[in-house]
């Protein structure tokens, strides 16, 4: 009875921050409220991956969210959820990118089991280099933008492709490249993009120099993305991204899903991020990391995908959505407002919720706990519905049909 009514309760959690060498040295540290140091905080993890569980405060106990979820799952987790193991089905996270990430897309479910098998049995070292599967899951995610945030996400079409290539005036491209834009558009995309990432270093390092003239001489994202990215990586296909793939500029608010073989980057700027809990990534470039381009090839999506931007949908008073075709996770938004007192039916699932300003007061039937800017709550599944009353902003991961 005393575990029940332990759970029975929102529940702090102190989470984990990765500090790599691409995050930004203030957004985190000034959420949390901590003395910076000068490092680079570039993620803030919540949830119960085994890379970086965080901890449950339980009195003046710190317990790894992965083990107490593994002691009481039904009253954490919630039964409906089970499908998916003893394990939260989602990564909950802050990003926050002073320069991009590595080019990169995510398998599907079907291909990650397979791909995991075969590297199993093959007697690949799960941290190995040349590792691409680390579990058997896929990874679709959602970014939502704190700050102004610039992403890269999916084909262009391949007429605009085409067109962007031959601006740069590049023998390597009329020779190599341009007869392959016949035919299926798919396969017009896949030929230039298999090609591509196999040239010789001396014709991508004539045709890098020729989209730096290029972009030397115009004011646009693409030439300022691809002037960046070259101050970066000296050779390296990413650096020619901007010219195939869409470029995103979100306003705080707005969001970017990727599914399974979307081909992306995260450029710059701090979100909330939320992903389905894997670790499989297959990386295309901007990375000194393991490449492998045939991989790589298997997974992707070369259907041109046109500019997907989400805005949050409003459920009821002050709760938004933003709807994506994920089952593992669900983001919301919470608008608390003084004298608005905000309804959540917590519909016997785990969730988590990050304040990122303001103050509020939780109320549940068993008490009220306090929530300012930077704490993070987990809500177990048998917490029941609660209110949320005061003045602060809070983003919520949930299942999908939970918390509305």
């Amino acid at each position: 009875m005393a575990d029940t009514l332990l759970f029975m309760k929102p529940l702090k959690l102190k989470n984990k921050i990765q500090k790599y060498s691409w995050g930004t040295r203030h957004f985190i540290p000034d959420l949390l409220g901590i003395n910076e140091t000068g490092e680079h905080f570039a993620e803030l993890w919540m949830g119960d991956h085994p890379r970086g569980p965080s901890s449950a405060i339980l009195g003046n106990r710190e317990i790894p969210l992965n083990e107490l979820i593994n002691s009481y799952p039904d009253d954490l987790l919630g039964k409906d959820i089970i499908k998916f193991g003893n394990k939260i089905p989602f990564l909950f996270k802050v990003l926050s990118a002073m320069s991009p990430l590595s080019i990169q897309a995510h398998p599907n479910k079907i291909q990650a089991e397979a791909g995991y098998r075969d590297e199993n049995n093959r007697g690949v070292p799960l941290d190995a280099f040349n590792r691409n599967y680390k579990d058997s899951n896929h990874k679709p995610e959602i970014i939502c933008a704190l700050t102004p945030f610039t992403a890269m996400c999916g084909f262009c079409d391949s007429k605009l492709i085409e067109s962007n290539f031959l601006k740069l005036k590049s023998s390597v491209f009329k020779e190599k490249l341009q007869g392959l834009f016949e035919g299926d558009e798919e396969i017009q995309i896949k030929q230039f993009f298999s090609t591509l990432m196999s040239l010789p270093d001396k014709d991508l390092t004539s045709l890098i120099d020729s989209a730096l003239i290029w972009a030397g001489n115009n004011s646009s994202i693409e030439g300022a993305l691809i002037k960046k990215f070259s101050v970066l990586y000296k050779i390296d296909q990413g650096i020619l991204a901007p010219l195939f793939l869409n470029i995103y500029s979100l306003k705080p608010g707005e969001a970017l899903y990727q599914g399974p073989g979307e081909l992306h980057a995260y450029v710059e700027g701090t979100g909330i991020e939320l992903m389905a809990n894997s670790d499989n990534v297959l990386r295309g470039g901007l990375t000194p990391k393991h490449v492998d381009v045939d991989e790589l090839i298997k997974v992707l999506n070369f259907k041109p995908s046109g500019k997907n931007i989400l805005k949050p949908v409003k459920i009821k008073l002050g709760v938004f959505e933003y709807i994506t075709p994920s089952n593992e996770f669900s983001l919301g938004y919470l608008q608390v407002e003084k004298n608005k007192l905000l309804e959540i039916n917590n519909n016997k699932s785990i969730g988590i919720l990050l304040c990122i300003s303001g103050n509020a007061v939780l109320n549940f039937s068993g008490g009220s706990f306090d929530i300012t800017k930077g704490d993070s709550l987990l809500i177990p599944a048998s917490l029941g519905s609660y209110t949320l009353d005061g003045s602060a902003e809070i983003f919520s991961a949930g299942i999908p049909g939970s918390g509305k």
